[in-house]
């Protein structure tokens, strides 16, 4: 079960995703939820001051390809800047947008698998000095330390199984 949801406060929206499992979690759905745990990592801190919606855009395609799922970047918005709407504007090919500190943004990578689905998402917000910091956490979900091909650590939030 995917819960997908936006909740707004004083105006401002936060975007989140997150994945249950009753029973023993499918091996299809274990293998691209990690897959959207990875690139979901990526590009959160890939978000940083200066680069642009296109730069991100080329980012998760290349994040996608390089895990074997090369043709998902197609199948859903891959998310952007949020703020008093779901989504100001959203990653794409050509996008002149340009990430700034102060604001916040939504990634929301997606896998439509053979017979399920995963996401991974959550409301981050590049602080001033540019560290991302999770709007959205849920601390007392699961989480998984998801390492990035730079080296880097996040935790992302993983399946709950019940």
């Amino acid at each position: 079960c995917m819960i997908a949801t936006c909740g707004r406060r004083s105006g401002l929206v936060a975007s989140v995703s997150r994945v249950v499992c009753f029973g023993e979690v499918p091996a299809e759905l274990r293998t691209i939820h990690d897959v959207c745990m990875q690139v979901d990592a990526e590009i959160n801190l890939a978000t940083v001051p200066g680069k642009t919606a296109d730069e991100l855009y080329h980012l998760l395609t290349k994040a996608y390809a390089d895990r074997g799922f090369a043709e998902q970047i197609l199948q859903h918005h891959q998310g952007g800047l949020i703020g008093y709407k779901c989504r100001h504007w959203i990653a794409q090919p050509g996008g002149t947008q340009v990430i700034k500190a102060g604001r916040a943004y939504a990634w929301n990578p997606t896998i439509a698998g053979k017979t399920i689905g995963s996401k991974s998402e959550d409301t981050i917000y590049l602080n001033k000095d540019g560290a991302v910091e999770v709007l959205s956490a849920s601390p007392d979900w699961p989480m998984v330390d998801v390492k990035t091909a730079d080296g880097r650590t996040m935790p992302r939030p993983d399946i709950l199984v019940r």
